[in-house]
């Protein structure tokens, strides 16, 4: 490809950088977001007078950053979280950055450019070892779906996978015998393999012997859970289902399908694991996603603290 038919216009670049992030083996996913989040920037641009690519500097840079501050929802006139901030601006400059690439930028405006610093936050709302089964129980009130909404559950909680993971399950990924299942193409599109307590396999089994035959369609394929429909589950199904068992749990806490891959690997930190197989387990690219849980899990900062802080130790008597 000559660099003359290289695009210049800022929507045209965009579509080109997407092509360039799937042709390097980007999911479908991660390009969905990047594009959502350029054409908002290609819209602010273009209220800018901005329709070149080669008009993008620092100063435009900034003043993108000074809206984003600045903004409001719609919804409730709340300004953006810091850190949405941040993944609409890496945006950005992850667009510049690989057209500079290619020769399509000639600048680095990209490299001045100073990202919001992120403050790393405890997650909320962690359902403690006992509030799981109240929130398991609420499966078996979803009438003739149960068998599948309990599977579903105990599978979440018992391997800590997300919820696009769990979606894209295949009959096939799960091992009975062995007692592990399959993630395919999860984040990063990296396989790994997760082992699967008894009784989360027992529901899946159950799922599949008494329901899945009655579920089941064309358009089934392999998928190992179904929607009412017959097709696979859609990943927004997902996050109703486990909300709602949680919200309805009496345990008073809110979220929905990450509650449980928290859990997970809090659970699993509280009760000794070593945080390299929590990360394993994850499938967390790095260590430092993991190490979050550590702030969650302090069994072993209280055993220091109830035996070298004099105000926790007991008062003579």
């Amino acid at each position: 490809m000559n660099t003359e038919t290289y695009p210049t216009d800022l929507s045209e670049c965009v579509s080109f950088y997407i092509d360039d992030c799937l042709a390097l083996g980007q999911s479908d996913a991660t390009a969905n977001t990047k594009t959502a989040l350029l054409k908002m920037f290609v819209l602010w641009c273009q209220a800018q007078g901005i329709c070149e690519v080669s008009k993008i500097d620092l100063d435009v840079l900034e003043r993108y950053r000074k809206y984003l501050y600045r903004y409001r929802k719609r919804r409730d006139q709340k300004p953006l979280e810091l850190s949405t901030q941040r993944m609409r601006l890496m945006a950005v400059t992850g667009l510049l950055k690989r057209l500079h690439a290619y020769g399509i930028v000639h600048s680095e405006p990209y490299a001045r450019f100073p990202l919001p610093r992120v403050p790393q936050q405890i997650p909320k709302q962690i359902p403690d070892e006992e509030e799981i089964e109240p929130i398991l129980h609420q499966t078996m009130i979803n009438g003739r779906m149960e068998l599948r909404d309990r599977a579903i559950v105990e599978v979440y909680y018992a391997t800590g996978i997300r919820r696009a993971e769990l979606a894209g399950l295949d009959i096939r990924d799960v091992d009975f015998k062995h007692q592990i299942v399959t993630v395919r193409k999860g984040k990063g599109r990296q396989d790994r393999r997760v082992p699967i307590a008894q009784r989360a396999l027992d529901s899946v089994e159950r799922y599949l012997t008494e329901l899945r035959g009655r579920l089941a369609t064309v358009a089934s394929g392999e998928a190992l859970f179904l929607g009412e429909t017959g097709k696979r589950i859609q990943n927004s199904k997902l996050t109703d289902l486990v909300g709602r068992c949680i919200r309805r749990s009496g345990i008073g806490k809110s979220g929905s399908c990450h509650a449980l891959r928290h859990a997970t690997a809090t659970h699993m930190l509280r009760n000794g694991a070593d945080i390299r197989y929590v990360q394993e387990m994850l499938g967390h690219l790095c260590i430092e996603s993991t190490q979050i849980y550590t702030r969650v899990t302090i069994t072993d900062l209280q055993g220091v603290y109830s035996r070298t802080h004099p105000a926790a130790r007991a008062p003579d008597r």
